[in-house]
Parts: structure tokens; C-alpha cells; sequence
């Protein structure tokens, strides 16, 4: 059981002002903290007067997250409370702003870091994590090639990954200590990055071919022999990967591919109200799909797969 300062500093048991004094005296706690024992929602009412005194969103993004890192339910409190505000601070569209500036902004690891220069360590990665088969529901992978609208930028990405945990936790109730982000570092090709001496990704071109699959064989295999109950998302992959990946595991792992599937299910939603407004078969409307992106083609196989 932690105690003391190491309780302190794990964002996940971090209770801050709230820990009561019986709690101070059997944690060891006494005289780390203020006087004061608060209750959670006095504790919001301060978060909120903070959040409140950072100008643009990517200003409140930076407190968010470190507000993340040292109290993860007081975050988690806050977002659930707040969530048509903040769900545009925390993922898109300010979470591409923070993927930019990843490496310069770094200030604490989150996540599993996977490099192509040691594909052996993969299962060593995960073992790190010091979890068990049964802890683990959601694992949110990328491999940072399509961030959102704004392309490759390397291992910045796994602000992406960390984000949409986010969004599962406040919107749909999973847990996030049973959630891993992670980010598939195979290098970039933005020479922004490479030339960047503050980058902290792998410096060099983008992996491609059969060392890429081979990296993604051993991050599926490592994943599901580990955690066998988990789900495995996959998050912002390229279009010339996320198809045929999702092909290749769909039947064999729990896998979801969120640009093409969920996109695709919610665009798709959209058109189903669109034929009954019409009171016209989905095979008699002409649907134009802009763009031949994952999300793009994720769509269209979705309207394909209905009227088909």
C-alpha cells in the first residue's frame, strides 16, 4: 500500500485536500497537507476558478492534463460534470494543438510507449504496467499516421490515444484504471520532427512493409494473450493500414477500428433519418462521400454494407 509522499504522487489514489485527518494519520499523511480536509465539490469549485483563469483552449488543455496527473478522479469529476464545455479542451478539435506541441510541452509519461527499434520489448512494455489478465478492458492503440485533420506527428500521438480514453470514461462509464492508451512509435515522415532536436519520438522515416506488420503481429499477439478480455481500438492509422489491420484481426481478436467503424456507424445514423424525413429507400438516394480518407471509406462501406 502506498504511503507518504508516493501516495502523493500516483494520480490515480491522489486524493489531495479531500484525504480525511483518520486518513492523513493511517497513510502518513501528517503534515504533507494543508490543514483543511475539503469535500470534493469544494475542490471542483477551485478547479473550475482555475480552469477559468487560463486563456484559449489550448491553455486549458495544459491545466486539464496536469490536473490529470495528479488527480485523476477530481479530472474525471470535473469532465462528467462538465462535459458539453470541456469535451472540446480535452479532445477535438484542441487536442490537435496539444499533439503539436507534445515533445516541447512534455511533462509526465502516460501509456505505453511501443518502438520499432526494439520490437522484442513489447511484451516487456505492457509487463511494466504491473497489471493482470483480468484489469484490463480498453486498450486504445495508434500508430500516429492520421492524426485527426493534421496528419503524422510521431509519438505525440499518444495524446490522441489518452484522449478518447477520456471521452470512453466521462461519456460512456468505463473505468480508467482499466484502460490502456498506447502509441506504436514506427518513426515519421514529417521532416518538421526529425529536424526538431526536442522531438522525443524515433528519428527516422516512417516504417513501412513487413517490419510494420511484423511490430503490429507482436503488439496484437502481446495484447491479447496478456489482457485476453481486452478490447483493442485502433485510432488514427493511415489509410493505407487501417483497413487491411482491421481486416486481418476482426475475426480472430475483439477489435474495433474507430475512423472507419464508429465515424461510418455515426454517419450512417445520419443518413438512416435522412430516409425517413424522404420516405425514400436508401437504395434510391445518391450519397457523395467527400474525400478517400479512413473516415471517407469508412462511410461508404457502411452505406455499401446496408443497401448491399
Amino acid at each position: 500500500m502506498l504511503r507518504g509522499q508516493a501516495l502523493l504522487a500516483d494520480p490515480r489514489l491522489n486524493k489531495q485536500s479531500a484525504f480525511t485527518d483518520s486518513e492523513r494519520e493511517e497513510l502518513g499523511l501528517v503534515g504533507l497537507l494543508p490543514q483543511r480536509v475539503e469535500t470534493i465539490d469544494q475542490q471542483l469549485a477551485r478547479v473550475r476558478r482555475q480552469l477559468s483563469e487560463h486563456h484559449g483552449m489550448l491553455a486549458k488543455n495544459v491545466y486539464l492534463r496536469e490536473l490529470h496527473d495528479r488527480n485523476e478522479t477530481l479530472f474525471y469529476r470535473l469532465l462528467i460534470d462538465d462535459l458539453p464545455e470541456l469535451m472540446p479542451i480535452v479532445y477535438t478539435p484542441t487536442v490537435g494543438e496539444a499533439i503539436r506541441e507534445y515533445s516541447h510541452a512534455f511533462r509526465r509519461p502516460r501509456g505505453v510507449y511501443l518502438q520499432s527499434r526494439w520490437p522484442e520489448d513489447v511484451p516487456k512494455a505492457f509487463g511494466n504496467l504491473g497489471l493482470g489478465p483480468d484489469d484490463v478492458d480498453l486498450i486504445v492503440a495508434t500508430d500516429s499516421e492520421a492524426i485527426l485533420g493534421i496528419g503524422d506527428w510521431g509519438v505525440g500521438g499518444i495524446d490522441i490515444a489518452i484522449g478518447k480514453i477520456s471521452v470512453y470514461v466521462a461519456a460512456a462509464g468505463v473505468d480508467p484504471e482499466r484502460a490502456i492508451p498506447v502509441v506504436i512509435d514506427v518513426g515519421t515522415d514529417r521532416t518538421g520532427l526529425l529536424t526538431d532536436p526536442g522531438y522525443l519520438g524515433e528519428k527516422h522515416a516512417r516504417l513501412r512493409g513487413s517490419k510494420y506488420d511484423d511490430l503490429i503481429d507482436r503488439y496484437v499477439t502481446t495484447a491479447t494473450e496478456m489482457f485476453p478480455n481486452a478490447l483493442l481500438h485502433w485510432e488514427d492509422f493511415g489509410e493505407a493500414n487501417a483497413r487491411r489491420i482491421l481486416d486481418r484481426y476482426r475475426d480472430s481478436v475483439c477489435t474495433f477500428n474507430d475512423d472507419m467503424q464508429g465515424t461510418g456507424a455515426i454517419a450512417f445514423a445520419a443518413i438512416l433519418s435522412g430516409v425517413k424525413v424522404t420516405e425514400t429507400p436508401l437504395a434510391d438516394h445518391r450519397v457523395i462521400v467527400f474525400g478517400a480518407g479512413t473516415a471517407g471509406v469508412g462511410i461508404a462501406d457502411q452505406i455499401r454494407d446496408a443497401i448491399v
